[in-house]
């Protein structure tokens, strides 16, 4: 099964892990964006569900925006069967 995964904080991260764990076919993950952080906010740090799909070799997806047309057409483009939401932080 073709999965898309919608998650960024930690919190998501063992339902990411669990679908690739069953064997799943996890077509890509969207996030949230980089975050600046630091005294000088000058060093960008990866969500944590994305460090967890790339060392997994996952595509992942940062759109900031949802609303403008692209992401859906991102999505119709991965084909997924499925999309799992797990703590994304944007409306859907």
């Amino acid at each position: 099964m073709r999965i898309l995964f919608m998650g960024t904080p930690e919190f998501a991260m063992p339902s990411l892990e669990a679908l690739i764990a069953a064997g799943h076919t996890v077509c890509g993950v969207f996030c949230q964006p980089d975050k600046p952080v630091g005294r000088h906010q000058n060093k960008l740090q990866a969500p944590p569900v994305k460090e967890c799909a790339l060392s997994h070799d996952i595509p992942v997806f940062q759109p900031v925006k949802l609303r403008d047309g692209t992401a859906l057409a991102l999505i119709q483009s991965l084909d997924p069967q499925l999309i799992v939401v797990a703590a994304y932080g944007r409306i859907l």
